[in-house]
């Protein structure tokens, strides 16, 4: 693949694999540097601190989508473009018909042109390669890629119930479980305080913090654009850590020649072989507490007699009753959703909520939420019930 950027002044012996790895730099996540380079088409080998997985030892196909060649660098090229500072918006508008007649949802359709955004704002205009920003001039309601004003999330809402549920399954599980505390931690902090599974896996061993036994815990998470914040855990889930963190394994870091400097930092969560669990592991911990106290009707009975005894319990029922039917959907950004729902239910202030999430715009907080308060106070409930008053039953079904 050869370069479809063309430096200009200093730096012009830059190769295309060197500029594209500075852009990714900006992202300290991993994951975040493969999300850009997916959507961008660029190859994951030009990904900084990315190493191609063993084909030896893995298990199962990848689950990041093959290219399909319609990402924006390969259609660049395709289309004859010997530099980024060519395109202009007509050009933008094209590529993201061309990807809607090979069947892209809207939704991804909109988070591969935020992308190519990303990249001309954060390096294209910086660096002198391009003039302007013609992703930025998209029309995004014409391409139906924006809801509408005031139209809610369509990412689904754990209710307060199914949260306790999905608590009290992990703090079940716990002692019984190996890695059962980490996992009790991690869901606790996921639903207590409404991090990103991404942000979850990304706190190292030094982030957290608890002044005194008892208080708050406080954990600094790394967010989106390398911006850092603090958040609170509350005393169950401060103690939940630290019930983790008394067990931890210590990750193995063998010693490299000829290495100065600070050792790398030490992951919270942890694998059994010591190694930092992956974003992965959030969902499938999800999907596997759902299935455990739910399972699918076709699922052999468990082996072990202490979960079938527990599995038989009352309160063992009432999980299963909130977790069914999540079983098959759940995903860990649910639990932000809940998060900001819940909180604001409970009279906590939209400002203090943006912070707690992280979001830079309070608009992007105002979109998580799920105001079921509308729903309960709508005027429909006075006015069905006036309109059929005198000639339709309460059981709501005409006479004859």
């Amino acid at each position: 693949m050869t370069l479809a950027v063309a430096p200009q002044g200093d730096g012009a012996d830059k190769t295309g694999q060197e500029r594209f790895a500075e852009f990714l730099r900006i992202y300290t996540s991993l994951n975040t540097r493969l999300a850009y380079a997916t959507d961008l088409g660029i190859p994951l080998d030009w990904v900084p601190g990315y190493t191609p997985p063993d084909p030896e030892r893995r298990r199962g196909r990848s689950r990041r989508a093959a290219p399909t060649g319609l990402e924006w660098l390969p259609w660049c090229l395709r289309n004859g473009f010997t530099s980024f500072a060519e395109v202009r918006v007509e050009h933008v508008e094209r590529w993201l018909d061309e990807l809607a007649r090979a069947g892209y949802s809207d939704a991804t359709r909109g988070r591969m042109l935020s992308a190519v955004s990303a990249f001309y704002r954060k390096y294209l205009l910086r660096e002198g390669l391009a003039e302007h920003n013609p992703a930025a001039l998209v029309d995004r309601k014409t391409q139906h890629l924006n809801r509408a004003d005031g139209t809610p999330s369509a990412t689904a809402r754990w209710s307060f119930e199914a949260c306790r549920a999905l608590l009290l399954a992990a703090y079940l599980l716990a002692e019984r479980r190996r890695d059962g505390r980490r996992d009790r931690a991690m869901v606790e902090v996921l639903i207590g305080t409404g991090v990103r599974a991404e942000e979850l896996v990304g706190t190292n061993l030094t982030d957290y913090r608890r002044p005194t036994q008892g208080d708050i815990g406080i954990l600094r998470v790394h967010g989106k654009g390398a911006k850092d914040r603090e958040v609170a855990l509350a005393p169950p889930v401060a103690d939940a850590v630290e019930a983790y963190v008394a067990e931890r394994r210590a990750p193995a870091v063998p010693a490299v020649r000829g290495q100065v400097g600070l050792a790398p930092a030490e992951p919270l969560f942890v694998t059994s072989t010591g190694r930092r669990v992956h974003v992965s592991h959030v969902q499938a911990l999800l999907r596997r507490l759902c299935a455990t106290f739910a399972p699918a009707p076709d699922a052999p009975p468990p082996r072990a007699r202490w979960l079938r005894e527990l599995l038989g319990t009352e309160q063992a029922a009432v999980i299963a009753g909130h977790l069914g039917p999540l079983r098959d959907t759940i995903h860990p950004h649910s639990a932000r959703h809940s998060y900001a729902t819940h909180a604001i239910e409970r009279g906590v202030p939209a400002r203090q909520v943006q912070q707690d999430l992280g979001h830079a715009a309070l608009s992007t907080t105002e979109g998580y939420l799920h105001d079921e308060d509308n729903i309960r106070n709508s005027g429909a409930h006075e006015l069905a019930p006036a309109l059929h008053r005198g000639w339709l039953p309460a059981g709501g079904t005409a006479g004859t």
